[in-house]
């Protein structure tokens, strides 16, 4: 769901979003087409008239625009996928998967879906503008314009540039010969940072020639595109660490070990909830000569009263230890994140080899290993507001990357 936006209405199940930049376009190229209706008659033409083709030719392109993200969930849908929503904004649209495709098949019919219906508008509204050219200029002069909109929404998508639909057809295509998505990925990538350059060197020759305003328009083009090329690349260097490092290397020991035959009262004694104020219990793990038996937390303290604390035991209160979420030490840290995110506290108890607990794992863990592989350490300020949300450190995204990557990610994949 993007950020601020509204639901209009639902398409076969589908939410269509708004977001307000939308209307910023919307009223754009209403003016737009309103001045050159204008000038197409000399100022002539009733006022009213030259508003209602400016916002009939807006209406066109958000339809459109809205044509164009439906063929890519129509397409998704028939691969298996489940669209979330569609969202408009002023870049164009966005159709939300909830998944990406597993085959470079299905992922390169989803992304050439949304151009070839653009470029098919734009054929059929210059048809149309050609057939009424000699019966009424004007309907024929909206549907030329929207039909050149069309042509540049189809042309500019088809740019070999990840998130565009271009870079999502390259990286399937290359997918698809190599068996690799990660090389796919790699390749849309390096297309996109050439094309930056490429878009870059346009606006200081530009620049040279004296036309500030084109060259800055290149210029922010060229940044765009790097930007994007950059985030893609911090994504897949995000997956290299998430598949090479293991739990056992990352894991932290945030749980205590008491006899069973204790009293309720030694919980009193060292109460985490209000030591760490965290928002999550501590388990505490119970042995019984040298066995693990069991677990509590400290929520029993609210089952009986104080006076009663001396004369109850833990091992009335136990738990079966196998209740626990548990993931083994060997596994990738990507997998203990799909797993993380399905628990209720979003935290995993780590099982050695001979299936005893070494330690437990949750998102904080996670996300300073990540964080350090990449070269940044955070204020233990930081790392605290964290894990008092429970949430991974400064915003990061790991449960979606963690969610793309499958083992065609990691291995070869399959045609």
């Amino acid at each position: 769901m993007a950020l601020g936006s509204w639901e209009v209405l639902k398409i076969r199940g589908i939410p269509l979003r708004i977001h307000p930049s939308w209307f910023l376009v919307f009223l754009y190229f209403t003016l737009s087409a309103r001045d050159q209706f204008e000038s197409l008659f000399d100022g002539q033409a009733p006022f009213l008239n030259g508003w209602l083709i400016g916002v009939l030719t807006s209406f066109l392109l958000f339809l459109s625009v809205l044509l164009h993200e439906l063929a890519h969930s129509f397409v998704a849908i028939g691969e298996g996928l489940k669209v979330k929503d569609i969202t408009l904004f002023f870049l164009g649209g966005m159709a939300n998967l909830e998944n990406e495709c597993a085959t470079s098949k299905g992922s390169l019919k989803i992304a050439i879906s949304g151009p070839s219906v653009s470029l098919l508008l734009a054929f059929l509204m210059f048809l149309l503008s050609n057939i009424l050219s000699g019966s009424s200029l004007i309907i024929s002069n909206l549907f030329k314009q929207v039909g050149g909109l069309n042509f540049l929404i189809g042309i500019f998508n088809l740019l070999p540039i990840i998130p565009l639909d271009g870079g999502v057809i390259l990286k399937s295509l290359i997918w698809y010969f190599t068996g690799s998505k990660r090389a796919g990925i790699k390749v849309a990538i390096a297309s996109a940072r050439f094309i930056s350059f490429l878009a870059f060197f346009t606006g200081f020759i530009i620049l040279i020639r004296g036309n500030f305003f084109v060259a800055f328009c290149f210029f922010i083009i060229g940044l765009f595109i790097f930007s994007s090329s950059k985030s893609q690349s911090q994504i897949i260097q995000i997956q290299k660490i998430l598949s090479e490092l293991c739990v056992n290397e990352v894991c932290s020991r945030s749980y205590r070990v008491l006899e069973d035959d204790l009293p309720v009262k030694v919980l009193s004694k060292h109460n985490s909830l209000k030591k760490n104020n965290e928002s999550k219990e501590e388990w505490i793990l119970l042995c019984r000569e040298g066995r693990w038996v069991g677990y509590v937390t400290e929520k029993i303290l609210t089952k009986i009263s104080v006076q009663n604390w001396d004369e109850k035991f833990l091992y009335d209160f136990s738990s079966p230890i196998d209740e626990l979420p548990s993931i083994a030490e060997e596994e990738s840290l990507w997998k203990a994140i799909i797993k993380i995110e399905k628990t209720k506290d979003a935290r995993l108890l780590v099982l050695s080899f001979a299936g005893l607990p070494i330690g437990t794992l949750d998102r904080v863990d996670i996300g300073k290993a990540v964080l350090k592989k990449i070269g940044l350490n955070l204020p233990i300020q930081l790392i605290k507001v964290a894990r008092r949300e429970n949430i991974y450190p400064i915003g990061l995204n790991l449960p979606s990357i963690a969610k793309s990557m499958t083992l065609s990610d990691l291995e070869d994949d399959q045609k």
